[in-house]
């Protein structure tokens, strides 16, 4: 069986979504709804030890945003999620609660490497 993390952000792809999404990360973070996207990335991109952990890691990732996580799988989730793939169901890893009590994108990732 392979071994997949899918990281489901607790956004959308719409440009309206987006565009919201960085007001908040920019003018007021502490209200930003999404823990995993705050700590994956900044304000133009993906932080450089998110980057450089993703292309060393073994485990294959994908990652996706609410409206295609359920339309492709019919199931929802408190957002943000990670999950573990297992055969055709999934398991979750760290939920929104986990994800808020993670203070950088370095602890995420030891984390994640204990899995």
């Amino acid at each position: 069986m392979e071994h997949k993390l899918v990281f489901v952000y607790n956004a959308n792809t719409d440009p309206i979504s987006a565009i919201v999404d960085y007001a908040h990360k920019v003018f007021k973070p502490s209200t930003y709804k999404c823990e995993l996207c705050a700590l994956t990335h900044h304000n133009l991109g993906q932080r450089s030890e998110w980057k450089k952990f993703k292309k060393r890691s073994k485990v294959e990732m994908e990652f996706m945003y609410i409206r295609g996580f359920e339309a492709e799988f019919n199931l929802q989730y408190e957002y943000p999620v990670i999950l573990e793939r297992k055969g055709a169901g999934f398991l979750q890893v760290m939920g929104k609660k986990e994800l808020q009590e993670i203070e950088s994108v370095e602890k995420l990732i030891e984390k994640l490497e204990q899995i």
